[in-house]
């Protein structure tokens, strides 16, 4: 399904059971915001993804399907699957998990 962008333009999106995840372009996109999102299939926002810091965003493409492994022990152990949530990097240079269902961060690395 493709969606209008709210604020700038969509630079990607992924449709997750009945909800589809899109993230903006964070350039010129409103400070304190999420430029990550969901809409339902009437295209309701129905989450706006947590941010890290309250004055961050998320410029850096989804890893769908991923979550973040507490254990890593290098870098290449860091991201994992998973069906229940994605990864995406703020500016700030966190990187994040979040939710599919509810866009809440489930766990945070500073990985900058």
């Amino acid at each position: 399904m493709n969606f209008r962008p709210i604020h700038t333009r969509v630079l990607e999106e992924k449709t997750v059971a009945d909800l589809t995840i899109i993230r903006e372009s964070s350039d010129n996109y409103l400070e304190g915001i999420s430029n990550v999102y969901a809409k339902n299939s009437l295209g309701e926002i129905i989450w706006n993804a947590e941010l890290p810091l309250e004055d961050d965003c998320y410029p850096n493409p989804i890893q769908w399907n991923k979550t973040l492994n507490a254990e890593f022990k290098n870098w290449s152990e860091l991201i994992q699957d998973s069906p229940k949530s994605f990864v995406a990097s703020s500016w700030k240079g966190i990187t994040v998990c979040i939710d599919y269902r509810n866009g809440e961060i489930l766990q945070s690395e500073f990985t900058k």
